[in-house]
């Protein structure tokens, strides 16, 4: 299940804990300790910091969470790295989701 929320946050884009749960079949509790566990592991990072762009603008104001009060979460290199290794899995053999 880990793997799955992995691959759904490496494919772009702002993801909402209720989109993401639904997505995954489970509650947003649970959801949160997925999200928790993939920080231990150190494939997710909290996004630090505010865009200059939100306040010039940006196409993206309306849809930003950066500087919006909620929780950001961003893959990091190892994170990356763990989700293209499991999105290939199905092409090498190994196991795919549904």
């Amino acid at each position: 299940m880990l793997e799955k929320l992995l691959q759904l946050v490496a494919t772009g884009g702002v993801h909402s804990h209720a989109a993401l749960a639904e997505e995954l079949d489970v509650t947003e509790p649970l959801l949160g300790s997925m999200i928790a566990g993939l920080v231990r592991l150190r494939y997710l990072c909290p996004a630090e910091g505010t865009c200059p762009s939100r306040y010039e603008g940006c196409p993206m104001q309306e849809t930003c969470g950066i500087g919006s009060g909620g929780r950001l979460w961003v893959l990091t290199e190892p994170g990356e790295r763990a989700a293209r290794a499991e999105g290939t899995k199905g092409a090498e053999g190994g196991e795919t989701w549904n």
